[in-house]
């Protein structure tokens, strides 16, 4: 015989990822990061919130269906990004570059920052912030993996503001 206690107003953490394939250079680095590369970006989000209890709901015993949460995340960062190259808007080094590639029909993404795994990672929490919030569900993290040793991981307590809005 199985026990099963079930508490009302339960939270969990779950996790969801997803990998990517974008181009992008920092233009003011030391080393080799200041040219063109690409990196497979594995990208987590992590959400806590509470347990839907609402018997017979497709998601009770959920905090968010998987299939719900891949889903947002593939329209709002893998079609954005993937395959695609991220561009500092005022990188004009490479602006002509780039004007070529967007005229030929090249995914540019001109980003209002230097696309470094800090900045992208606090960029992807906001885009999945704003969209849990249209679902009603708390962000706890994103996490951004530049390489499988190098990672970013961006939360944020619910009284601090950014710079910018979704």
């Amino acid at each position: 015989m199985m026990l099963y206690i079930k508490r009302k107003e339960e939270s969990m953490l779950i996790t969801k990822f997803i990998e990517i394939d974008v181009g992008h250079r920092i233009p003011n680095h030391k080393s080799k990061c200041r040219n063109f590369h690409g990196h497979r970006y594995k990208i987590v989000v992590g959400v806590n919130d509470k347990v839907i209890a609402r018997v017979g709901d497709s998601s009770e015993g959920m905090v968010i269906d998987f299939s719900d949460l891949k889903a947002i995340m593939m329209r709002e960062i893998d079609e954005v990004f993937d395959h695609g190259f991220m561009i500092w808007e005022n990188d004009k080094c490479i602006e002509f570059f780039m004007t070529q590639m967007m005229e030929e029909g090249m995914k540019v993404i001109k980003l209002p920052f230097i696309p470094t795994a800090e900045n992208f990672v606090r960029h992807l929490y906001v885009v999945m912030e704003h969209q849990l919030k249209l679902k009603e569900i708390k962000i706890e993290y994103v996490e951004v993996y530049e390489t499988p040793t190098s990672t970013a991981k961006y939360s944020r307590k619910d009284d601090e503001e950014d710079e910018y809005k979704y």
